[in-house]
């Protein structure tokens, strides 16, 4: 069984967390809360989880739990993603990324719970976009393997049951700390298993980064960084595993937004220039009949008159 933790809105400069999260329970019960310690990244709860031996849940923030399982008690779960359930063990230490339907399983009876739910923002800063974890990370997460983080639990429960005037502040490093040594475990795991080549999340990386993409020329250098490698070895990488260079294929995305904005609206050559991240509407206009051997007006008025007359017929 995967408690759901339920956070109090956050104080402080950053931004709140939201209230609560879903969670439907087989069999009934929930986390009964006997300690909190909050600060404005991190959200340190103390509880008694009893039953049920079922329950889905989808938290709003990223939360890290320690499960102290009573005698003979055990669990299994799995990330609903619409695909088939593949339940795998759940161990001590559990990471569950906000917004992510997760399933818990498991024999009824008591266990003692200590989670750290955090500001998304803050998270991510730290750790990077959880959106893009793979299947095999979030397996992982179910059962992190760290022999350092059940000890840092240990002492958040205590500093929660015994609180001082440092409280704030050992949450708030212990909680960082956790972060990073999740990320280490979780997310180097995967990037010594890919050394040398692309990882399927590299992809997804270069996708957002081209669809949030605005105003801007897109760059093989904010590409490689976001990936984590050297423009070098990026581009060395790329072109090995796709067959083009990744400056090409960087322009012909641009393109494709060009023909995009050419055919489904009417804006200017100039605004389009101007959001595609060209320095005039000159440059557009070479680089567009370069790529596809028309100048973006007449690509535009032939198109379209050829829709028109598509649905008209």
């Amino acid at each position: 069984m995967l408690p759901l933790i339920c956070a109090d809105s956050f104080s402080g400069k950053r931004l709140a967390f939201p209230k609560t999260g879903r969670a439907t329970a087989l069999g009934g019960g929930m986390l009964k809360a006997i300690a909190t310690l909050k600060t404005s990244t991190t959200l340190l709860t103390v509880g008694d989880w009893t039953g049920p031996t079922e329950v889905i849940s989808k938290p709003d923030a990223p939360t890290m739990s320690l499960l102290m399982y009573g005698p003979g008690c055990s669990a299994e779960g799995a990330f609903l993603d619409g695909t088939a359930r593949e339940l795998c063990k759940v161990g001590r230490v559990i990471f569950t990324p906000h917004d992510r339907e997760v399933l818990g399983r498991g024999t009824s009876g008591r266990m003692r719970v200590v989670s750290c739910s955090f500001d998304r923002v803050y998270c991510e800063s730290l750790v990077g976009s959880l959106s893009l974890l793979s299947k095999a990370q979030l397996r992982s997460c179910l059962d992190v393997q760290s022999s350092l983080l059940p000890a840092i639990f240990t002492r958040l429960m205590t500093e929660a049951l015994h609180p001082g005037f440092l409280s704030e502040s050992v949450v708030h490093a212990l909680g960082q700390a956790m972060l990073v040594e999740w990320s280490h475990v979780i997310l180097a795991r995967e990037a010594a298993q890919g050394r040398g080549r692309m990882l399927p999340r590299h992809f997804r990386i270069i996708d957002e980064y081209l669809a949030g993409l605005t105003h801007e020329a897109p760059s093989v250098a904010a590409v490689a960084q976001a990936c984590g490698f050297s423009e070098r070895y990026f581009a060395k990488l790329f072109r090995e595993q796709t067959g083009q260079p990744i400056g090409r294929y960087l322009k012909s995305v641009q393109i494709a937004k060009a023909r995009d904005y050419l055919l489904q609206t009417d804006l200017p050559l100039k605004e389009i220039a101007y959001r595609l991240g060209f320095r005039s509407p000159s440059n557009f206009c070479d680089a567009f009949r370069a790529a596809t051997g028309e100048t973006p007006g007449r690509f535009r008025s032939a198109n379209r008159s050829f829709t028109r007359r598509a649905t008209t017929g």
